[in-house]
């Protein structure tokens, strides 16, 4: 009797309540992108009730603050962007309330230039036209901090303020001498423009010291394997975590799905994001700052063996 009772008060995960969940990405071409659109299609498919959209963005300064205001249900963000949301500080001027659902793969901060360009280190950005990412974007908070480190000012470069397809053009016109993406790999529009010219990826390791020393722990090494793009080697740089936040008003058993869903659908998003690195449970828990939804942690208690 008292598990027909709980069984009449609680809904099957997959069956909920109509609503309409609106996942804000990233830059066309990037894997926020095409994984968010994978995660929609499939959260549109298996829960039962919810309609599922996507909301493209410059990714995780617009999409923090969208999630915190509740303009979207859901938002990925760079772990470094949504510590400073939580906390008020870089480009917030107060704190936000944010909660995730999980960490994601790893992104790198990649900065690209042509094959044959003299550009072999930050310092020698001096003068030339860069890419910093759009505005509202992590790339563009995490490019200036790179910069930063190595001693230069945004008065030392030419600053092109364009998302990601429009600097990959830019790149390959000559108007652009290197930008800045940070991403998981590979990005589709960084994979585009390999295949149209020669490109390398500037190495930034010797830079993570000041990163980390400065800015916080949410930076590690990463590197680049020479296959994700046809390099002539690895490339040394920085990585930062990834977080899916998740408004902290969503009902609890919405976020449970949400999250459920993440894990035990991923063979088929993984059909309609072929390549895209997904999370794992030995890690997805580990967010902080920013707190787990209490639907995620749901979600992790019953998933423990």
């Amino acid at each position: 009797m008292a598990g027909a009772a709980r069984s009449c008060a609680r809904p099957d995960w997959d069956s909920l309540p109509r609503s309409t969940l609106a996942l804000a990405t990233g830059n066309r071409g990037g894997v926020f992108d095409r994984y968010g659109a994978a995660l929609a299609a499939v959260l549109d498919d298996r829960l039962g009730g919810v309609t599922a959209r996507t909301v493209n963005t410059n990714a995780s300064v617009d999409n923090a603050a969208m999630v915190a205001s509740g303009r979207v249900d859901l938002g990925f963000s760079l772990a470094d962007t949504a510590a400073d949301a939580l906390r008020g500080s870089g480009v917030f001027d107060t704190p936000r309330r944010l909660t995730a659902l999980a960490r994601t793969y790893d992104s790198f901060v990649q900065l690209v230039v042509r094959a044959g360009s003299g550009i072999e280190d930050v310092r020698d950005l001096r003068g030339t036209t860069v890419g910093l990412g759009a505005p509202g974007s992590g790339t563009r908070v995490i490019a200036q901090r790179v910069l930063h480190s190595a001693g230069l000012a945004l008065d030392d470069v030419d600053v092109a303020s364009e998302p990601l397809e429009q600097s990959a053009a830019a790149l390959a016109s000559g108007r652009l001498a290197a930008f800045f993406f940070v991403s998981g790999v590979p990005s589709t529009a960084v994979s585009d423009l390999a295949r149209e010219v020669d490109i390398r990826l500037v190495e930034l390791d010797r830079w993570l010291p000041a990163l980390v020393r400065t800015y916080g722990l949410e930076y590690g090494a990463g590197p680049v394997p020479a296959s994700v793009y046809d390099l002539p080697g690895a490339a040394q740089t920085v990585s930062v975590k990834n977080h899916v936040l998740a408004d902290p008003r969503m009902p609890e058993d919405l976020a449970y799905a949400i999250t459920r869903v993440m894990f035990e659908e991923q063979d088929e998003i993984d059909r309609l994001a072929p390549g895209v690195r997904q999370p794992s449970l030995g890690a997805a828990i580990f967010t902080s700052p920013v707190p787990l939804h209490p639907g995620a942690v749901r979600y992790y208690r019953q998933s423990q063996p």
